[in-house]
């Protein structure tokens, strides 16, 4: 549970400080920053828990986290002003490529996209790890 609360406060810090650098982040490095850390920070939360009770409870816990984080991420990017200087300088268009960045990040459709990855991705782990166990449990090695 310390790594919860570790990773809560990672997540704070990591809202602050990101929102405010928001318009020297790349399209790429913003991406890491909102959707793969997260990814990989409940992984590791998840994994280090010691029993499969505390392995679920850090698989819902800790996607709440990083969609609070997320939340409050944008949402203080939004009011400082930031977001649109970030969408119009990330937005590329030409003949063989076009990026679009959402001009409203907190819409409902975005809210439940990241939560479905957030959620999807901590509970599959969660699962896949307690079947993996529990089918190496009984084997004996010679």
């Amino acid at each position: 549970m310390t790594l919860l609360i570790f990773a809560a406060i990672i997540y704070t810090v990591l809202a602050l400080v990101g929102s405010q650098f928001l318009l020297a982040l790349s399209a790429p490095a913003f991406a890491l920053l909102v959707y793969i850390l997260p990814l990989v920070l409940n992984f590791l939360v998840t994994k280090k828990q010691q029993t499969d009770r505390l392995k679920l409870v850090a698989s819902i816990v800790s996607p709440t986290l990083s969609l609070l984080y997320y939340v409050g991420f944008i949402y203080l990017s939004l009011s400082s002003g930031a977001w649109p200087k970030f969408v119009e300088a990330n937005n590329i268009a030409n003949s063989s490529i076009s990026l679009e960045i959402t001009t409203t990040p907190l819409d409902a459709s975005q809210l439940i996209f990241v939560a479905l990855v957030f959620f999807g991705v901590s509970l599959a782990t969660c699962f896949i790890s307690k079947a993996s166990f529990s089918k190496n449990k009984g084997a004996q090695h010679a």
